[in-house]
Order: structure tokens, then C-alpha cells, then sequence
């Protein structure tokens, strides 16, 4: 489900935070399996060695949090090699960075403490529902607490860094005032809008299974005994729900109290099912379909996403324009803050790659190298693309041109 600009860096994030799990991986620049590491390294970094292992295995995870599947899924050989050069790319800068950001922490005495990790775990727990979801989702991914521990570890530290690099970043009025007259037209201008509350009773049909896996580390249940499972946690998800929406419809002044006991968004929960204003296009279709269709102060009936389903509360309706500094102005001082910290990050990590002494112990693993492949496929494909576009044209244009001529 789409949501609205307000996290720290300006772009978007999710109000159903289910997926909060595969965002953080991604932020934390993939997670590895962290075993015992016997392979050849394949660069160093200042002495530091990166193996082979490190690279498949984030290179793995690269894969499966790009929604693309595993390496050698694609069925075009150059869309595949295309895609793997992408993420080899990816991997490879993103492990030489991995490597700097602790050796320049490290240069500056800078340290994560164990509680500190504690914590962020504890609030990725919350945000996802509760410590069962968290670990249901590790099981998922194929990733067991230690290891996710050590790239939050890791996170912390570029954190830590940044603020070092920084210190106290503050943001004038004037650079919030300049930020949005310059963009106001652009990214300030909003649709219709409405205010809403709801109450999520989760019915992901992925998740269930990920959590009846999860009951069952043990062993493997057969296809048809877990498609029996499914169906029966569906069945009554869905009579929860009616149940909930049956109770409101009594006594709808009470939707913020049963949001805050019932309601499976984390992110809205705590407050009593608020959603704030949004437009059309930042929900799913059937929930701004409901949301649109239904009068301020009044529920919706029950609406089905594939989040599940929800009951909706109307609060306020708000007609298109530009959203007034004042109420914008937090979220683009969070989002100049974040630029200037990842400005001074990125300043230090290239003047770091400058002076590192980066050794490449195999050819295919060179940057250049993938850098002259990629541009060599780029040719290959568009080669390709003119050759299907002539077996593709049809008769009729041959005939009108050999006529012209």
C-alpha cells in the first residue's frame, strides 16, 4: 500500500509495514550468511579481504530484494546478463563500502554497543507487529538473528560516522522557505485528498504460510495440509473482521479504541487507525475506492486488499492544491537534514576509494572490467532489438518502399 511523504531521507515509505523487514535489508546493504568463511578472497580493501562467499551470498539476497528471483531465472540470456551485471555491480561497491565505513569508523574510535543493536531490533519488531512476525520473516529470507544483527551493527556504524562527519546539521528557515518555493509547484501540489482511519485484520495469504512455516521448523507439511491451514486461517481472519465491523457499526465513536486493540498496522495502530490525508494514487485501488466513496464521520463497508481487510473511517475530505509551508515544513527539514548527512557520507566514501588501496585478486570481480562488459552488452542488445524489429516488419511497408524506390 502507497503511502505519503514523511520519512527522514523525503521519499516514500509504507504505512503497512509488513515488508518492513526486506526494506531494512536493503538498507542495511544485504545480509550474508555469516558462516565460517573458508573462501578465496577475490579483493582487499586496504588488506581487508572480500571473498568469493560474501560476494554469492549478498549477491543472492541482492536478488531476492529485487523481486527478480535467483540468478539465471530470466529466460532471455541478455536480459539475464544484463540484470546480473546490474547486481554484480551493486555488490561489489556496496562491500568495498561496507569495508571503508568500519575501517573509518574504526580510525575514529567509534563503537556500536550491543544494547544499541538491541534496540533497533526491537523497534523493526514493533513496527512489524510483534517479535513472531520478525522472526517469521528472518525465516523467510533465510537469515538467522546473529547474522542480521551484524549488518545492523554495520548500519549503526555509517550512522555513527555521518553524525561524526556532521555534528550538529541544522537547517534554517530560510533554506526550508527556498527548498519550497523552488518545488512547491512540483512536489507540494496534491489531488483530492481524504483523511482516514482503519483497522487492518491481516489476511496475506504469503505471510500466513510464512508463519505456519515458521510453527513447523521441524519438518515440512505436505501441500495439501498447508493449503488446509491457509484456508482455515483465512476463514477466520474474515469472520474476525465481520465481527469488528459488526460491533463499530453500533458504536462507530469507539473506532480508535478498537483500532489500537485490533488493528494489524503497527504503523497506524498507535493512533487510533489514522492515516492522515491521502490522495488516490498513494493507496491500493479498492482501498481509495472505499476510502473516496464514503461520506466524512461515516465507515466504509469491509474492503479486501491483498494486505488483508479493513474497515474504514472517513475523517475529513480536502480539495486539490498546494499543501501549506507550515504543514509541510518538519518533513523538509527532516529531508534537508538527510541530504546534507549523505552528501558529507558520500564526500568522505570517495575521497576514502581515492586513497584506498583496492586490489583486485580476480579479473571478473574488477569494476572496470564489469563497467567494459556492461557497455559491450548494451551494444549487443540493441543489435538484437534491430534485428527482431525487421523479422517484425511487416510486407506491406517492404513492398511501399521498394515502390518509392
Amino acid at each position: 500500500m502507497k503511502c505519503k511523504y514523511e520519512d527522514e531521507s523525503g521519499e516514500n515509505m509504507k504505512k503497512f509495514t509488513l515488508g518492513i523487514l526486506a526494506a531494512s535489508l536493503i538498507f542495511l546493504g544485504g545480509c550474508l550468511k555469516q558462516k565460517t568463511d573458508k573462501s578465496k578472497p577475490i579483493i582487499k580493501v586496504n588488506g581487508s579481504a572480500i571473498t568469493e562467499n560474501m560476494f554469492k551470498e549478498t549477491l543472492e539476497q541482492s536478488y531476492t530484494l529485487s523481486g527478480q528471483g535467483e540468478k539465471g531465472e530470466q529466460t532471455d540470456e541478455l536480459k539475464n546478463k544484463f540484470i546480473y551485471l546490474i547486481h554484480k555491480n551493486r555488490v561489489i561497491n556496496d562491500l568495498i563500502t561496507r569495508e571503508l565505513i568500519k575501517q573509518q569508523a574504526q580510525k575514529r574510535q567509534l563503537k556500536v554497543e550491543e544494547t544499541e543493536i538491541d534496540d533497533v531490533i526491537d523497534n523493526i519488531a514493533k513496527s512489524m507487529g510483534g517479535k513472531e512476525r520478525f522472526k517469521a520473516s528472518l525465516v523467510l529470507n533465510k537469515i538467522d538473528e546473529n547474522t542480521f544483527r551484524k549488518n545492523i551493527k554495520i548500519d549503526l556504524l555509517k550512522k555513527k560516522l555521518v553524525d561524526n562527519l556532521t555534528g550538529g546539521t541544522k537547517i534554517t528557515d530560510k533554506e526550508i522557505k527556498e527548498f519550497y518555493e523552488k518545488n512547491k509547484e512540483e512536489k507540494f501540489r496534491h489531488d483530492e485528498e481524504v483523511r482516514a482511519s482503519h483497522i487492518l485484520i491481516s489476511a496475506s495469504e504469503a505471510e500466513i504460510i510464512n508463519q505456519i512455516k515458521a510453527e513447523n521448523t521441524d519438518k515440512e507439511l505436505p501441500k495439501e495440509e498447508m493449503e488446509a491451514k491457509v484456508k482455515q486461517r483465512l476463514k477466520k481472519v474474515k469472520e474476525k473482521a465481520k465481527d469488528i465491523y459488526k460491533e463499530l457499526k453500533n458504536n462507530p465513536d469507539k473506532f480508535a479504541e478498537y483500532a489500537k486493540q485490533y488493528s494489524e498496522d503497527p504503523a497506524s495502530a498507535s493512533k487510533g487507525g489514522d492515516l492522515g490525508f491521502f490522495s488516490r494514487k498513494e493507496m491500493v485501488d479498492e482501498f481509495s475506492e472505499a476510502a473516496f466513496s464514503t461520506k466524512p464521520g461515516k465507515l466504509s463497508d469491509i474492503v479486501k486488499t491483498r494486505f488483508g481487510y479493513h474497515i474504514i473511517k472517513v475523517v475529513d475530505r480536502k480539495e486539490k492544491g498546494i499543501t501549506p509551508l507550515d504543514e509541510i515544513k518538519p518533513h523538509i527539514e527532516r529531508y534537508l537534514e538527510g541530504k546534507k548527512k549523505m552528501e558529507s557520507l558520500t564526500r568522505l566514501m570517495d575521497s576514502a576509494k581515492e586513497s584506498a588501496k583496492i586490489v583486485y585478486l580476480q579479473e571478473e570481480y574488477d569494476l572496470e572490467n564489469i563497467n567494459k562488459e556492461y557497455r559491450s552488452l548494451i551494444k549487443d542488445i540493441k543489435e538484437a532489438q534491430q534485428k527482431e524489429s525487421q523479422k517484425t516488419e511487416k510486407p506491406e511497408t517492404k513492398k511501399e518502399e521498394v515502390k518509392a524506390n
